[in-house]
């Protein structure tokens, strides 16, 4: 598909078309969150939870899979007594309660065993395992929108209070402490504080430029990121920007984000910050 893009190898479903996640990644043009798995019959992902806690679709093309769902929040009763989650959370140590102490009061996992031409939507923060029931093919995307972008924003929030509990007992003597920590975090993570706020801009701008200029027929026409947003239509692009307004907000005052030097962020956090909100004025008149 990116090797091809002129051959429209398959379409998005308008329910997963609101994707922030592939729309910045197409735009900074570095890589992107869509996949293909393939796998024989027998193989399996490990326990785990998307980039990001973002949201995930998977629609098989051909194939079955076997998932084992946990609801956010049921992975903390999964911890071991060090605090680290189970690769297999089918394996008998998890039933050893020196080992796995809170294991009985975890819920049993939502298994749902998913067809070929079926889609599964994962929600943000569902821990999973998956197996290949047969040799299967699947297509995947990690996505973030208005929703879960919220979730997002924690995330990073969590990811970067970890590493400065991990290497506190430098933090007086390094003068880039808080630089560090956030090189830390984004090669753990793939993002820091700095990108996530240039993701929430281009998020903004595409939808400002919508809002301003609309959508020509050539345009509409295409299986891109602007024509998805003209799709949806324009409340969605309001609804969008309000909530980009809403974790904007919350990182500008940021105490870990004002450590930063934001003179190489243009606009200004408060100069987009202004031009979201005139933006959403105008819409709504």
């Amino acid at each position: 598909s990116r090797a091809f893009p002129d051959q429209d190898v398959y379409t998005t479903p308008v329910y997963f078309s609101s994707d922030w996640l592939n729309e910045y990644w197409d735009a900074v043009a570095v890589d992107d969150f869509r996949f293909v798995y393939m796998g024989p019959k027998g193989s399996w992902t490990p326990f785990h939870a998307d980039v990001f806690r973002s949201y995930s679709w998977s629609a098989n093309v051909c194939g079955r899979k076997k998932w084992l769902l946990y609801p956010a929040g049921q992975e903390e009763f999964l911890k071991d007594c060090h605090g680290n989650l189970p690769f297999d959370v089918t394996a008998p140590d998890l039933r050893d309660k020196r080992i796995y102490p809170r294991y009985s009061q975890s819920q049993p996992p939502l298994e749902i065993i998913q067809e070929a031409g079926e889609i599964v939507f994962i929600p943000s923060g569902w821990h999973h395992q998956v197996y290949n029931l047969e040799d299967t093919i699947s297509i995947n995307h990690n996505w973030v929108n208005g929703c879960n972008v919220a979730v997002m924003w924690s995330f990073l929030q969590d990811e970067l209070a970890a590493v400065q509990r991990e290497i506190s007992q430098w933090k007086d003597p390094m003068d880039d402490w808080h630089l560090q920590c956030q090189l830390i975090m984004k090669s753990c993570t793939g993002i820091d504080y700095k990108e996530f706020y240039n993701f929430l801009k281009v998020i903004a701008e595409n939808r400002i430029s919508i809002l301003e200029k609309g959508l020509d027929e050539e345009s509409s026409s295409q299986n891109n990121s602007k024509a998805a947003i003209s799709t949806l239509g324009m409340l969605h692009a309001v609804f969008d920007l309000k909530r980009t307004v809403k974790v904007l907000s919350s990182l500008s005052a940021n105490e870990d984000f004002r450590k930063l030097d934001l003179s190489s962020l243009s606009p200004s956090p408060e100069a987009l910050l202004q031009l979201l909100e005139s933006a959403i004025d105008t819409a709504l008149l």
